[in-house]
């Protein structure tokens, strides 16, 4: 029978103490193929020696790839707890204020991120951010967002805080890397119930009054990350007792079906006319709406959906006194 060697320069074979041949310059080593039979019958033989060799080198790949998913993993869970680490344990009482939240990663960590805490007297701030993607890159960056934030923490202004934090996210942290973070922040006096805000490309939050849904876009700058000298105006809006604010990132109206449609804002604004008497429960209607629409799949993207409902002061502190 005819054969042909493969084609192998002899010389960049490797051996070990053994003689045997290993290593991957030794592949196709003692290699033949028979050109005698037609091109479906045609078999490579290979030498015992290259055989082990090879055997031993897949074995190795899959130890290092194993080596490899464990140590991300070890990442993924130590981001984990430093993501729920920067998050609220728990919503705070806040005088004509009923708060529930909604917080869902799509990958154990993720690129949302919600705050309220307070910033002086009778003062809270009410943050909501998105950083571009998901998983464990989305959610390093808002690590580093929340650092900033910390850094400007006794600024009372809500767009020159966020003017603050852009600066060095654009000259330093994500310069050249394509990545940029949304947010909206405000600052909610809760003695005047007025809030204050100002936003970074983020989907602008609902105010609903009675049947009628409000867009609080009347300002609105760049995504953080993307212009140095990105400016942030302010607005205010007058709370009333019987409102709602609803907070939340694209992964609530993004959310797609099996037909690859979004749930999108008219849904969204449909169920926020439902009547309902607690943020909780407004909240529930929300997130089950988003649930059923996409029939009950994996979400696609991190969700967060932060829900306010407005109570006269007078009614918030009975309660508490009740409670």
């Amino acid at each position: 029978m005819e054969r042909q060697k493969a084609m192998m320069d002899t010389s960049v074979q490797e051996r070990n103490g053994n003689g045997r041949v290993c290593g991957l310059r030794a592949r196709f080593a003692d290699c033949y193929l028979d050109t005698t039979q037609s091109l479906d019958d045609r078999f490579i033989r290979i030498s015992p020696e290259l055989f082990v060799a090879l055997s031993d080198r897949i074995l190795q790949v899959h130890e290092d790839l194993r080596q490899a998913r464990n140590q991300l993993a070890s990442y993924a869970e130590t981001l984990v707890s430093i993501q729920r680490a920067m998050l609220p344990k728990r919503l705070p009482e806040i005088p004509g204020l009923d708060l529930a939240v909604h917080f869902a990663g799509v990958e154990g960590v993720g690129g949302d991120f919600y705050d309220v805490r307070p910033v002086g007297h009778n003062r809270w701030a009410i943050v909501i951010a998105d950083a571009v993607g998901h998983g464990l890159a989305a959610a390093a960056i808002l690590a580093l967002v929340h650092a900033l934030g910390n850094a400007v923490e006794g600024q009372t202004s809500p767009g020159t805080a966020l003017a603050l934090i852009n600066q060095p996210l654009v000259t330093r942290y994500l310069s050249n890397t394509g990545q940029f973070v949304t947010a909206f922040v405000g600052l909610y006096d809760s003695e005047s119930q007025m809030l204050t805000y100002t936003s970074a490309g983020h989907p602008p939050p609902r105010l609903v009054r009675g049947s009628e849904v409000m867009r609080l876009d009347a300002v609105s700058g760049l995504p953080l990350g993307i212009e140095e000298k990105a400016e942030y105006g302010e607005a205010s809006v007058q709370f009333l007792p019987g409102d709602r604010l609803v907070l939340f990132t694209d992964g609530i109206t993004e959310s797609a079906n099996p037909a690859h449609d979004l749930f999108g804002d008219a849904r969204l604004d449909a169920v926020l006319c439902n009547p309902t008497n607690t943020a909780a429960e407004l909240l529930g209607f929300i997130v089950h709406s988003v649930r059923e629409f996409r029939e009950w799949r994996p979400a696609g993207d991190d969700e967060t959906c932060l829900v306010a409902v407005v109570r006269p002061i007078e009614a918030t502190v009975q309660a508490k006194v009740r409670s």
